[in-house]
């Protein structure tokens, strides 16, 4: 038996192809295999677990919580004090517990206004001065697109499940505290 050479060993089992396109398309597809396969993992996670799903707009939104009290009832509310916040509001919720609330908070008396585009679920509206006396609730019914304007400039609104309101008493000159930190002083 003959000894070959490492030169004679590639050649037979490496097949060199002629054709200048082949020679490419061959350079091409491992590292687009490779390249494929990688992306793969990558987008399963190193653990073999798929990626969580980026956040929808059409899910609830769920915000930082304070205790404010209305009336003689402490309340756990949701936070929205900015533009965005404020404009998803309690959209998409399916139900809501008898405590779940969510107090909008605004930089300086306006004339406000709010309505229930993909709100599922009936709720009650306080708009609130900027001293914390309940200027005004109001019934609003799941899905209805006009808006239920304040009757007069106000700093704050709070939104219950439907009936929380006269379920606890409460009505129009009720005082709301409202913990400094989450009212912030108000803007010029």
């Amino acid at each position: 038996m003959t000894r070959r050479s490492f030169a004679q060993d590639r050649a037979r089992w490496v097949s060199v192809p002629t054709a200048p396109h082949a020679i490419s398309a061959r350079r091409v597809q491992r590292p687009a295999a490779l390249a494929a396969a990688l992306a793969i993992l990558v987008l399963a996670g190193c653990d073999g677990e798929a990626p969580a799903p980026p956040p929808s707009p059409d899910r609830p939104q769920r915000l930082p919580t304070a205790t404010i009290r209305v009336g003689g009832a402490s309340l756990a509310v949701e936070i929205a004090d900015d533009d965005a916040e404020r404009q998803k509001g309690m959209m998409f919720r399916e139900r809501l517990a008898d405590d779940e609330a969510m107090l909008f908070v605004f930089g300086r008396e306006a004339n406000l206004r709010f309505w229930m585009k993909n709100t599922p679920v009936d709720l009650d509206l306080a708009y609130i001065a900027a001293d914390g006396t309940i200027t005004q609730v109001e019934r609003m019914k799941a899905h209805v697109l006009d808006p239920v304007y304040s009757r007069e400039p106000v700093r704050f609104a709070l939104e219950v499940p439907a009936g929380w309101f006269e379920r606890h008493g409460i009505g129009v000159g009720t005082n709301v505290a409202i913990p400094p930190a989450v009212a912030r002083p108000a803007q010029p």
